[in-house]
Formats: structure tokens, C-alpha cells, sequence
């Protein structure tokens, strides 16, 4: 009898994104047994199968950080002189080994980083002996490494992509875009996001019969998410005469900077900031709204902009990252150039102007969900690709 697998996850905070709470639900359903290495313990209980690693929280004070470095120390030597060495020789000094010394001593079957950031921050959790995936994520594979003030981040994309057992790419594009840093085709394996479809479905009573046409965004305010190019895009439909409202949910740095530009283009009667919802309430204002927008720079595949397709809205998003891999142009809805904000009003004008359009791309939208981003087929992919890491390391060699 194979015994369960051990999971431990490194880079996230309780409770994690909703994309990654699915999943690691789904995992949990199939027996998998995982570990949380966080600083924070997760509030009320976990479920049945996860457990919590304490890691030292960065905003300890000197003596305190002092006291956990030389008590870490100690345990992790006792429990393995062997696994001491390897996380307290980091290039970092022994004062960041604090860090990794909670590791040592414990085994796992496979580390999973769901950040590049977290693989290159914990990068001596390689030397462990277990298997490693990391996640390409959007932004941090086609931005971030562009940085010239994060060559550090550069530099250990490219070391923690060559020691990965395998590499989740949630899209084909950003598969192709690793490659520049090393990525090796064999060991990359795509599995796109995915959603519950049965809890993102529209709700026909939710909608408000009303005279505009509702848009929908919902991400955070960041400049990679392209705020200002959808807004001109709303300016300019409603200059072409189309009578359609704004909702933006999400919350983030950037706020400031979109509510002046809001102002400036006047559009301070058409556009609301909603901030940071709950899942029931982003679902709610998805369900009540007409077309899902998205203006990103950047994206893996967005997980929003599948929620929305779920819900049955029609979909006008740029042309960024793995998008095309979900929605086809002039099917779902309408893809148009990245930093095109006329090509995104001619679209949003067109889906305006035609209510049967919206409601048939809609259609389509909650079909494409169904046929090929279930919750169901990722859970069943990742266990597949949990299973083969595992094996690589037992045999030897990675399994394909």
C-alpha cells in the first residue's frame, strides 16, 4: 500500500489566495498530507490533513530574532546535523539561516513553491533531498525579471529553474517565456487555472434591470493590471455615445493614482471603486454586470477573468500572456493589442450595442469553463504531476 503523500508549501500566507485554497482543498480531499510553512498561524481550525510550520516572522525585534536564530540553531542540529549544515550555510549570513533552520530534521515527498519569489527566497530547501515544483506565475516570469533593480530575483529564477524537479507554467505562453531563463521544455508541465464552476454560475435573479450597461474589473490596483487604459477605453465608448457604468473591485497601491485619473477623464459619475470583496460578493457584482473587462499588461491566465466567464459574462481582455489560451477572439468575446485603449472601446461598444451577442458569448464563456477549466481536471492534473515528482526522486531521474 503507497502511503500518503507529504506536501509542504513554502511562500504563502493563511488564508492563501482563493486559486490556491481550491487547490489545496482538492488535495487534501485525495489524501494528500500537507504542511504550511508560514510566520503567522492560520486563524480557526484546519482542515483535516494540513498542519502549520512556525516560521520566525521578519518583524521580530533584534533580541528576539537574536533568541529564535540561536534556539533554531540548537534544534536543528540535534534533530540533523546533516540538514544543519546544508540550511545554515546560506550566502546570507548566519543571521537569515533563522529562516531555513525550522526545515531541518523534517522530510517531505515534495516542496512546492507557488511563487518564483518564494523558490528564490528559500532556495537552500533544494538541498533537502525532496522533490521541487515551482509555479510560473504571470508578472513574475514576464516582468520582475526585467527589472534592472531585482538582478538578485533574476539571477535566482534562473538557479531555482535548474534545480526544479518540474515547473508548473499555468499557461503555454508563459511556459515559452521561462525558457529565456532557463527553463528546460522536459521539465516544464502546464496546468492551467481553474474554477468551481458550481459556485461561480449566474444568478439570474441577481440581475438589476437598469438603462446602462454594467462593466465589471476585478483584480488588484497595480500599474501591471493596465487601469488606465481601461478607463480611457470607457471614456471613449461613452464619448460614441454608449451609456455604461464602471465597477472595479480590488484594492492595492495604485488607488490613488486611478481615482486622479478618474477624475481627470471626468468619469467620476461612471466609475466606482468597490475595494477588496469577499468571494460571495465578488460573485454577487460578476452576476449583476453585463461584460467582465480586462486591461492587464501582463497575466499567466487570469484567474478573474475566468470567474466572470463562469458566471456567463462575455470577456474583452488584451492580448497578454496566455489569455488567447481561454478566450478566442470574436467567440468568448473579443481580444484586442495590449496598450489599446480604442480597440477596447470599439469592443465594449460593439457588445453594448447587441444584447444577444453579449448573451451568446456568455454562453460560450460558461461552456469553455466547463469543457476545459474544471476544478475537477486541475486537482486530477496536479496529483498526477505531485506523483511523477515524487517518483523522479526515488528513481533517480524526473518522470515525464
Amino acid at each position: 500500500m503507497v502511503r500518503p503523500l507529504k506536501l509542504l508549501i513554502v511562500g504563502i500566507a493563511w488564508p492563501p489566495e482563493t486559486f490556491l485554497e481550491r487547490l489545496i482543498s482538492g488535495l487534501l480531499q485525495h489524501g494528500i498530507e500537507i504542511t504550511i510553512a508560514s510566520s503567522k498561524k492560520p486563524g480557526g481550525n484546519l482542515p483535516s490533513g494540513l498542519v502549520w510550520l512556525k516560521l520566525p516572522s521578519s518583524e521580530a525585534p533584534p533580541p528576539v530574532a537574536a533568541a529564535e536564530t540561536m534556539s533554531g540553531a540548537v534544534r536543528a542540529f540535534l534533530s540533523s546535523p546533516s540538514d544543519f549544515g546544508k540550511l545554515s550555510s546560506s550566502k546570507a549570513g548566519i543571521a537569515a539561516s533563522r529562516y531555513f533552520l525550522p526545515f531541518a530534521g523534517r522530510k517531505w515527498d515534495v516542496i512546492y513553491f507557488p511563487w518564483n519569489s518564494a523558490a528564490v527566497e528559500y532556495l537552500p530547501l533544494f538541498g533537502l533531498g525532496a522533490a521541487t515544483i515551482i509555479s510560473c506565475r504571470g508578472s513574475q516570469i514576464n516582468v520582475a525579471p526585467h527589472n534592472p533593480e531585482r538582478s538578485s530575483f533574476r539571477d535566482g529564477l534562473k538557479t531555482t529553474l535548474q534545480k526544479a524537479t518540474k515547473i508548473h507554467c499555468v499557461s503555454e505562453a508563459i511556459a515559452e517565456e521561462a525558457t529565456q531563463y532557463g527553463l528546460q521544455s522536459d521539465k516544464a508541465v502546464v496546468i492551467r487555472p481553474a474554477v468551481d464552476s458550481e459556485y461561480f454560475v449566474q444568478q439570474t435573479a441577481a440581475i438589476t434591470k437598469r438603462d446602462f450597461v454594467q462593466l465589471v474589473m476585478t483584480g488588484s490596483l497595480v500599474w501591471v493590471k493596465g487601469y488606465e487604459y481601461a478607463l480611457l477605453a470607457v471614456r471613449a465608448a461613452i464619448d460614441a455615445g454608449v451609456h455604461v457604468a464602471l465597477n472595479i473591485i480590488g484594492d492595492g497601491s495604485e488607488k490613488q493614482r486611478i481615482l486622479f485619473a478618474i477624475h481627470d477623464l471626468g468619469l467620476q459619475q461612471h466609475v466606482t471603486l468597490s475595494g477588496k470583496l469577499s468571494p460571495e460578493a465578488i460573485r454577487r457584482e460578476l452576476c449583476n454586470s453585463d461584460i467582465f473587462l480586462l486591461s492587464s499588461l501582463s497575466e499567466g491566465i487570469s484567474n478573474a477573468a475566468l470567474e466572470a466567464m463562469s458566471c456567463g459574462l462575455p470577456i474583452v481582455t488584451t492580448d497578454c500572456g496566455g489569455m488567447r489560451e481561454a478566450v478566442d477572439n470574436g467567440v468568448e468575446g473579443f481580444v484586442v493589442p495590449v496598450r489599446d485603449p480604442q480597440a477596447m472601446a470599439e469592443a465594449l461598444v460593439k457588445l453594448a450595442h447587441d444584447e444577444g451577442l453579449r448573451k451568446k458569448m456568455g454562453g460560450n464563456a460558461r461552456a469553455r469553463i466547463e469543457q476545459e477549466f474544471s476544478i475537477r481536471d486541475q486537482i486530477q492534473d496536479w496529483l498526477h504531476l505531485l506523483e511523477h515528482a515524487r517518483l523522479g526522486m526515488s528513481t533517480g531521474k524526473v518522470a515525464a
